[in-house]
């Protein structure tokens, strides 16, 4: 199994001001686990948020299988992310004072409503036999699209380009009301086998890869000339190219390329 990540900022905003986050584990004898966070620009530190939340996801995915087959247990792991974030927000503010940097009066509204970011989370466990049990779960629009055999076999949570809008499900970093948060979430399960593809996309790749599926096109042969080898450059111009044809809103995107071999 190979994994690769790629993340990219919005055209003309530096790599250190992309609010998109990756977090990935993958031990050589244990399960993979990804995950992607869409920090929402509107909120401040959102981009340090997705960070912390797509960690966290990602570690208490690692250390329970359950978490992201049950919506009560993963909204139990953004809970537990609101918890770190509240420990971290202490320690950034303790920093600022030090520097001499206090919170300026036209920050604290944005800190007090607390940072907001989709997340999307996948496991992914092998057998011997080289089947490949998968479980993912989101809470917003970032999605997973799982191929085989030239095919997009499962596109999760949204399956439509068209199913995209401006006001996504969002995890508040304050948001302490598990029972909520699950309503909210939704979680699916399946299996893979060598030579499928997995692709863990942000909202704006998303969309685009569901528009040019619907098309007849195959978004993941696109995506995978720059994944399997790292390209980094390579996929940076193709997203400008991109946008600049007016196939993708220009907004930071970030993809995990999970390839079953």
């Amino acid at each position: 199994m190979k994994v690769t990540s790629l993340r990219v900022p919005k055209q003309g905003n530096a790599p250190d001001e992309c609010e998109d986050a990756a977090h990935v584990v993958a031990d050589d004898d244990g399960p993979v686990l990804a995950a992607v966070a869409d920090g929402a620009s509107e909120s401040l530190l959102a981009g340090q948020w997705a960070e912390l939340l797509a960690k966290t996801v990602a570690d208490a995915a690692r250390d329970d299988d359950r978490v992201l087959r049950d919506v009560d247990r993963f909204a139990s792991a953004l809970v537990d992310a609101g918890e770190a974030w509240r420990a971290w927000l202490d320690d950034y503010v303790a920093e600022r004072e030090a520097a001499g940097r206090p919170i300026a009066w036209y920050e604290e509204p944005k800190l007090d409503r607390g940072a907001h970011a989709t997340v999307l989370a996948a496991r992914f466990d092998t057998d011997p036999s080289g089947v490949t049990r998968w479980d993912v779960a989101a809470l917003g629009d970032s999605c997973l699209f799982h191929t085989r055999d030239e095919k997009l076999r499962q596109a999760f949570p949204i399956s439509s380009a068209g199913a995209f809008d401006n006001a996504p499900g969002l995890v508040n970093a304050f948001n302490r009301d598990q029972a909520l948060l699950a309503r909210h979430a939704r979680a699916v399960s399946g299996t893979g086998e060598r030579g499928d593809g997995f692709f863990l996309c942000t909202d704006a790749l998303a969309a685009w890869f569901l528009r040019a599926a619907d098309g007849g096109d195959r978004p993941w042969h696109v995506l995978g000339e720059f994944t399997r080898t790292g390209d980094l450059d390579g996929f940076t111009t193709w997203l400008a190219a991109a946008r600049a044809e007016g196939l993708m809103r220009n907004d930071d995107v970030t993809v995990v390329h999970v390839d079953l071999r």
